[in-house]
């Protein structure tokens, strides 16, 4: 792919994960409230376990054209994701001198994104395209 269709690619799928992360974000914290960084937290996670489905069905199972891969692997879960999220609001949290809640943060950010990637590897690998 040329450069201009590369970046509307990218640009469509990060439209519409920033967008899922900014309402996602927004619903955790009206329903839990601003406690704890349940919304980044769900976003990773969710955001994760979709690209574990999404690795095997455009990768391995539909070899589907490089535009949904871009759209979908790089703009789409790459937005809906955000470390950078979770760097600022565990410095803070470092920074106000909760040092377990930050700890916390991290740990659970990195353990449940990982393990919700292998889920939905899993998930879709064996449940949906088993034969």
């Amino acid at each position: 792919m040329t450069f201009f269709p590369t970046v509307l690619a990218i640009g469509i799928g990060a439209t519409i994960g920033a967008s899922m992360r900014y309402y996602l974000t927004y619903f955790m914290n009206t329903t839990f409230g601003n406690a704890f960084s349940y919304g980044t937290l769900s976003a990773n996670v969710m955001g994760s376990f979709l690209a574990g489905i999404l690795v095997v069905i455009i990768i391995e199972k539909a070899a589907l054209n490089e535009v949904y891969r871009l759209m979908l692997l790089i703009g789409l879960t790459g937005s809906l994701t955000t470390m950078s999220t979770l760097s600022w609001e565990s410095v803070e949290m470092i920074s106000a001198g909760h040092y377990q809640q930050a700890g916390l943060n991290i740990l659970l950010n990195v353990v449940l994104s990982l393990s919700a990637v292998g889920i939905g590897v899993v998930l879709t690998r064996y449940v949906f395209f088993s034969q």
